[in-house]
């Protein structure tokens, strides 16, 4: 009987102490002057102070979510008009960006630069597809992005890379990110294959 009492405290205690405890971890908050115990429950930051990088996570899985959902008229409203769907090539980089559509253009291309590819594997993307664009980088194609974003904001990119179904070759596909205005856009696109 005693070895049951034992055997039920030591299951029940210990998520006794985590379910009364902050982070489950066994450490509470006190308030120092009364010592009662204090509970904050997780605080939603307003939209205004959010970072850049939390901005670009959540216009990032906004887009995943609307790929998902095959909704393109609405991938229309988180780009940047005009929206650059290609790059100028130079010898030693990516130079200017090129290939520049309008939002009234958006349904004669939207297939093009939300082929069938992007539309199943972006939504699969991972950390390791994404990066954060260094200010200092001396690539033009990113230079002249960065004119169009808001002053000292960041920009991101998602690179995904990919084999090319029935051949041995790889392809490719990037998205870069910057706030305009006060929000997360998509700016440009490049990829293997040109959509103009």
């Amino acid at each position: 009987m005693m070895n049951i009492r034992i055997l039920i405290l030591m299951i029940v205690l210990p998520s006794l102490i985590c379910c009364t405890s902050e982070n489950g971890q066994g450490q509470q908050k006190v308030d120092k002057e009364t010592g009662q115990k204090l509970y904050q429950s997780p605080q939603k930051l307003p939209l205004g102070d959010l970072t850049d990088e939390q901005e670009f996570r959540k216009t990032l899985e906004n887009l995943k979510r609307t790929l998902k959902q095959k909704n393109l008229k609405k991938i229309a409203s988180l780009l940047n008009y005009p929206f650059y769907t290609s790059h100028k090539e130079v010898p030693n980089g990516i130079g200017v960006p090129a290939d520049p559509i309008s939002l009234t253009e958006f349904d004669n291309y939207k297939s093009a630069i939300f082929n069938a590819d992007v539309m199943r594997i972006l939504p699969l993307c991972k950390e390791d597809n994404l990066s954060e664009i260094d200010e200092k980088t001396d690539e033009v194609y990113y230079q002249s992005l960065k004119k169009l974003t808001d002053t000292g904001s960041k920009m991101y990119e998602v690179y995904m890379q990919y084999p090319e179904s029935n051949t041995q070759a790889e392809s490719y596909f990037s998205f870069i990110f910057g706030k305009v205005n006060g929000q997360f856009k998509i700016l440009s696109t490049y990829a293997k294959w040109p959509v103009k």
